[in-house]
């Protein structure tokens, strides 16, 4: 399982990037749906880079959870098919934290689908400019989302976060959610650490 851990710790990395350094408002506007989408991804992706590695850190013994945590990169470049999860569907354990979750990620999920609707499930990033490296982030339909060259380390961040990744995510959580035993110690950590986004929110 080493070898998915080497590959979140390298995608991870990168998504880092979108929430740090990309700010939004340069972009020319957007279609309303994807806009939403794309400033609640970045609101929360530097925490979530932190919390994926100590959840990862916590649980190195479960190759299960380790399977979940890779999924939302399923189809990208370096993800092996071998890793694909088993979905159980177990039932999510009741409790304020796990209410807040659901909750939360309905929300998300609402935001995601609507803007797969405007722009696609995936986006990638197209060179045009050889000599800067500026290119285009383009949507699920091959347009760009927006008529302005980036360049390649906004760009990159940019196409990372294709509604189809966040559903996949969320997926992956909400099976996570029901693998939890709330009287074991280890899974109450696991519950804390997905719901810290939300309950430190100002």
């Amino acid at each position: 399982m080493t070898v998915i851990a080497a590959f979140l710790d390298r995608e991870l990395a990168a998504d880092a990037r979108y929430g740090g350094r990309m700010d939004l408002d340069e972009c020319p506007p957007s279609p309303p749906a994807l806009d939403r989408y794309l400033r609640s991804r970045a609101r929360h992706s530097a925490a979530r880079l932190r919390i994926n590695r100590e959840l990862r850190a916590l649980c190195t013994g479960r190759p299960a959870f380790l399977r979940l945590l890779a999924y939302e990169y399923a189809g990208m470049p370096g993800y092996r098919p071998s890793w694909e999860p088993a979905f159980a569907g177990g039932e999510v354990p009741p409790g304020p934290l796990s209410d807040l979750l659901l909750e939360r990620w309905r929300d998300e999920e609402r935001l995601a689908r609507e803007a797969a609707e405007e722009a696609g499930l995936d986006f990638a990033w197209r060179e045009v400019d050889r000599q800067d490296g500026q290119g285009l982030v383009i949507d699920g339909e091959g347009r760009p989302l927006w008529n302005t060259a980036v360049h390649p380390e906004d760009g990159f961040a940019i196409a990372r976060h294709g509604p189809g990744r966040a559903l996949r995510g969320l997926a992956a959580g909400r099976e996570i959610l029901g693998t939890l035993d709330p009287a074991a110690g280890t899974d109450r950590t696991v519950l804390n650490l997905l719901a810290e986004p939300y309950t430190t929110d100002g």
